[in-house]
């Protein structure tokens, strides 16, 4: 009780919550005692049949088994599965009441809790699990981050020490333990534990995304901006780490949309191989489940399959599920292999469902200048702008546009809005505009810009762009040089 960081009282509290729930426990004769939360009454028929069968057979087995916290555990399992998180509530309570030392009932209640925004009873309850599991690292991790969000940072920070000592190679414990040591005011430690996170599991953005938040405030820029740099491409999931219990609630849901869902999760965390294979479940339980397969397009594309692709990107289009989303992946994985007279098509066929999509104009624009078509090209980047006029990649083209036919002043201000976000778009576009600054008189701007266009190439690997940026930056240090 000592991690909730909540009086002396509040802890009596607790443990006189907890004996009297064992007291209600059934006796050696099987009565079932008074007071229980009842078994819910659900209508289930807007449901799914697999979801009425699952949730019917689940409740039949609690009426039948009135006593049973097995049986009630499972059936809020069933609900929770569903979101019906009221009635599953009610279950894991009646279940908590006849099993008072299963941790798994109070571990469903701190979820129910936390999603529903009461952290400080999410902590109760997941402390109360740890009570019964002390060495559950999923439920240590609820607890610190329950913690977290109920403005306990200290508490928090001992919760996530125990969890890293728990599971020392656990990238989230290192992960959560920084977010305590930032809230609680110790920086320096904060980046130590997101840098040891960030070494378990590179490939998860959010640490990297703390870490360079934290250098900015820190005013350490250049450390912060490499940071920003990495992040390229990569989304900002949490480190993964396994909750075996709420496993076993998804697991319930066996349809076609869990296994999207399951699939678009590990998607998230980079997990593309796993990700396509949750996909592939839900084609098999619906073969013209056309969302599934537009996703194993873009899936097997990133993994390098193309046959596969093909073959799902074919199979929608049979199954009659010709989407903006599907022409759009199919089209991007054409032009990785070169097929830009296909890719352009495919691009094509998304505008005639979208003409709108600043996006996809400029995905055919790129495709149309490859091809030599340049004029095509600008009428496109022209839509896409007007649809986004902050869309990077037009800005940047029209104001190639714009330099070229001697008005480097007008470039300037389409080039600026494509300075953000930094990815590894950026130290071309920096280039251009510190370019455009020189062509316009801005001599010094243009030097300050463009070194700071080879700082980042630097960072992204691209050393044939920063060695061009080095030669133009000699020379332009040369034109400001002072006459002798």
């Amino acid at each position: 009780m000592a991690w909730l960081g909540r009086s002396r009282q509040a802890g009596i509290a607790f443990l006189t919550a907890a004996l009297a729930a064992s007291s209600t426990a059934c006796d050696p004769s099987g009565r079932v005692p008074s007071g229980l939360p009842g078994i819910p009454d659900v209508s289930v028929e807007s449901m799914s049949p697999q979801a009425r069968e699952l949730i019917h057979g689940a409740r039949t087995a609690a009426l039948s088994n009135p006593g049973d916290a097995e049986s009630a555990g499972r059936l809020g399992m069933a609900l929770q599965a569903y979101q019906l998180r009221g009635h599953a509530e009610a279950c894991y309570l009646r279940a908590r009441a006849l099993a008072p030392g299963d941790w798994r009932w109070p571990y469903y209640l701190g979820v129910l809790d936390s999603a529903s925004g009461r952290h400080d009873r999410a902590a109760e309850r997941f402390a109360e699990a740890m009570a019964s599991r002390p060495g559950s690292l999923s439920a240590a991790l609820r607890l610190g981050h329950a913690l977290l969000a109920d403005g306990r940072f200290n508490p928090g920070l001992r919760v996530f020490e125990s969890a890293v000592r728990l599971a020392p190679d656990s990238a989230a414990a290192h992960y959560g333990m920084g977010r305590a040591l930032q809230a609680g005011g110790s920086p320096d430690r904060a980046l130590r534990a997101y840098g040891r996170a960030i070494e378990l599991a590179p490939d998860s953005g959010a640490s990297r995304y703390a870490r360079a938040v934290l250098y900015r405030e820190l005013g350490h820029s250049d450390s912060a901006a490499k940071e920003f740099a990495a992040l390229a491409g990569s989304d900002r999931a949490e480190p993964a780490w396994p909750d075996p219990l709420m496993a076993a609630v998804r697991g319930l849901r066996a349809d076609k949309h869990q296994f999207l869902s399951d699939g678009l999760a590990l998607e998230e965390q980079g997990l593309v191989q796993e990700a396509a294979a949750e996909y592939e479940k839900a084609v098999r339980v619906d073969d013209g489940y056309v969302a599934a397969r537009v996703n194993l397009v873009s899936a097997y594309g990133k993994l390098g399959r193309f046959a596969d692709a093909e073959r799902h990107y074919r199979a929608a289009l049979e199954a009659g599920g010709a989407s903006e989303e599907l022409h759009v992946n199919w089209g991007t994985l054409l032009v990785a292999h070169g097929r830009l007279g296909e890719a352009a098509r495919s691009y094509r066929a998304a505008l005639e469902i979208n003409p709108s999509s600043a996006g996809i104009h400029a995905d055919l624009a790129g495709v149309l200048e490859r091809l030599g078509r340049p004029e095509e090209a600008h009428s496109h980047y022209q839509a896409a702008l007007r649809y986004e006029p902050g869309h990077r990649a037009a800005n940047f083209h029209l104001a190639r546009r714009l330099v070229d036919s001697g008005r480097p002043e007008e470039a300037v201000k389409h080039l600026l809005k494509a300075r953000d976000p930094v990815d590894e778009r950026t130290p071309a576009y920096l280039y251009g505009l510190a370019d455009a600054y020189v062509r316009s008189g801005s001599l010094r701007k243009g030097a300050e810009v463009a070194a700071e266009a080879a700082t980042l190439a630097r960072q992204y690997g691209q050393q044939e762009l920063a060695a061009a940026i080095d030669r133009d930056l000699a020379k332009l240090g040369a034109a400001l040089a002072p006459p002798r």
